[in-house]
C-alpha cells in the first residue's frame, strides 16, 4: 500500500511539476499585430496568456465580430513566448458618391472609408446619405449596382453606375450605356448583357444603349 501510494504521490508531483513548467514556458510574452494599412490597437489582455491553449477560434471570431472592416483573422504561434496576430482588412470594390463624399465599398456595400482617389474602382453615383466607416450602405440602387458588377466580374468592365430615376440606374461600359432596373435579379441582368455583348463583339461593333429594364432587352445601335 505504501509503494501505491508512493508511486500516486509521485505521479500528481511530476504532473504538477510538468504543468508548472508549460505554463511557465509558454506563457505569452509577446504579442505582435500585423495589420497593414490599419491602426488596430487590441486588448492584448484579452488574448489569453497561454500559447499552447489559445483559443483561436473564439479570438477569431471576436475580432471579426467587433472590426467588421476584417475580411480574416489568423493567428501564427513562434514558440515558445510570441504570438503574431495577422490582420486582413477588406477589399475595396467600388466607390461611392453621395452627399459631396466618396466612400470605399466593398462588395456587399461595406463602408471601409473615405478616399481621395477613385482611380480603377467602379464609381457609383447615388444619393445615399452621409454614410459612417463600419456601416453598410442600405440604398437599394447602390446594392443592385454592386451585385451587378460583382456578376459582370469584369466582363463587360463597368466604370460608372448613377441614379437615373426612382426607378432605374444607368451603367457606363465604354461607349455603351446600360439600363437596369433599380431592383431585381441582377445576376440575369449581367448575364443577359454578357450574352448580347459577345454577341456583337462576333460583328466587331457594340451597340450604343442596351435597355435591360424590361422582359426583352431593346438595343440601339
Amino acid at each position: 500500500m505504501l509503494r501505491i501510494a508512493a508511486g500516486v504521490i509521485g505521479i500528481v508531483l511530476l504532473a504538477a511539476v510538468f504543468a508548472l513548467l508549460v505554463v511557465r514556458v509558454f506563457t505569452i510574452k509577446d504579442v505582435i499585430v500585423d495589420a497593414p494599412l490599419m491602426s488596430i490597437e487590441l486588448d492584448k489582455t484579452k488574448i489569453g496568456k497561454n500559447l499552447l491553449f489559445l483559443p483561436t477560434d473564439k479570438l477569431r471570431a471576436d475580432l471579426l465580430n467587433n472590426y467588421p472592416l476584417l475580411a480574416d483573422v489568423r493567428f501564427e504561434k513562434r514558440y515558445p513566448d510570441t504570438l503574431i496576430v495577422h490582420l486582413v482588412r477588406r477589399n475595396v470594390f467600388a466607390v461611392l458618391r453621395s452627399e459631396g463624399n466618396v466612400y470605399a465599398l466593398d462588395e456587399r456595400g461595406l463602408v471601409l472609408g473615405g478616399v481621395s482617389d477613385a482611380q480603377g474602382y467602379p464609381t457609383l453615383e447615388f444619393r445615399a446619405g452621409i454614410l459612417s466607416i463600419g456601416g453598410t450602405v442600405r440604398h437599394p440602387g447602390v446594392l443592385s449596382a454592386l451585385a451587378f458588377i460583382k456578376q459582370l466580374n469584369g466582363s463587360p468592365p463597368v466604370s460608372r453606375i448613377f441614379e437615373r430615376d426612382s426607378l432605374s440606374i444607368q451603367a457606363i461600359s465604354g461607349h455603351t450605356n446600360i439600363f437596369l432596373p433599380q431592383i431585381g435579379d441582377m445576376s440575369v441582368k449581367a448575364d443577359t448583357l454578357q450574352t448580347i455583348v459577345e454577341g456583337f463583339r462576333i460583328k466587331g461593333t457594340l451597340p450604343t444603349v442596351i435597355d435591360l429594364r424590361h422582359e426583352k432587352p431593346i438595343i440601339t445601335n
